[in-house]
């Protein structure tokens, strides 16, 4: 149950499926090749022209890294484009449903690589939302490879990043 007035926003899950969804029809009507993004979650099929991998910037830093995606999905989810300032207080639209409000760790974004790309959102969004520790064990636990970044801009991975997605040249 909600309280009035409140509603709940499945844009992220939405997201992930509305990619694979897109990627499915543009197989069944004979692309070999293509990248759909949907706000930076994004899944590939086939290699693009003249190139062995899809050179894909991980993250919201423009300056970040880029790796080389031959398969599969990418998906991250973060708090640097959606926060703002109520009453004082840093808010953003990652909620812990522990206590309905934003969730309080020590991350500022979560990577993930995963077949496909509704897999890839739900566990960058669950991942971040269990904060760092908990995050990693859940990515492990899943088989997914993943990078965590943190409030002060260090970086971990989990599993086999970017060796799954070698960095591009």
């Amino acid at each position: 149950m909600l309280p009035p007035g409140c509603e709940l926003d499945f844009g992220g899950i939405a997201k992930g499926m509305a990619v694979d969804a897109a990627l499915g029809l543009l197989a069944r009507r004979g692309v070999a090749a293509a990248l759909v993004s949907a706000g930076g979650d994004l899944s590939v099929r086939g290699l693009p022209a003249g190139l062995p991998a899809w050179p894909v910037l991980v993250g919201d830093d423009p300056a970040g890294q880029v790796v080389r995606l031959v398969r599969g999905a990418l998906a991250t989810s973060g708090v640097r484009r959606r926060s703002w300032l109520q009453g004082g207080a840093r808010r953003h639209h990652l909620v812990d449903p522990t206590t309905g409000e934003p969730a309080e760790n020590d991350l500022r974004e979560v990577s993930v690589a995963a077949e496909s790309c509704k897999t890839a959102e739900v566990a960058a969004t669950a991942s971040f939302v269990l904060g760092s520790r908990l995050g990693s064990d859940f990515l492990s636990r899943h088989r997914l490879v993943g990078r965590l970044t943190y409030r002060d801009e260090t970086q971990s991975t989990v599993g086999a990043w970017p060796s799954l997605l070698p960095d591009a040249a």
